[in-house]
């Protein structure tokens, strides 16, 4: 299985504020089995929430309970 919790801070390019989570966007846990089920279904939250990249936050994604890596906001995993 597959983890992440994805939460996103204001954009200041939008004059948001950039300490502060995106108001009216709550974070969010997705467990899936298949690592690319997860980073489409992170990709359908953003685009339904209109995340950008300004706003993302590169959180882990765990597989198993073991820290694989950073998911960016284009859904490429860093180690």
């Amino acid at each position: 299985m597959y983890k992440i919790t994805v939460r996103v801070m204001g954009n200041p390019d939008k004059g948001q504020d950039p300490s502060r989570p995106l108001y009216g966007v709550e974070p969010r846990t997705f467990v899936m089995q298949e690592l690319d089920d997860l980073k489409n279904a992170v990709w359908d939250w953003q685009i339904d929430n209109g995340i950008g990249a300004g706003n993302w936050v590169d959180m882990p994604v765990y597989k198993d309970n073991d820290c694989i890596g950073l998911m960016s906001y284009n859904q490429k995993i860093k180690n």
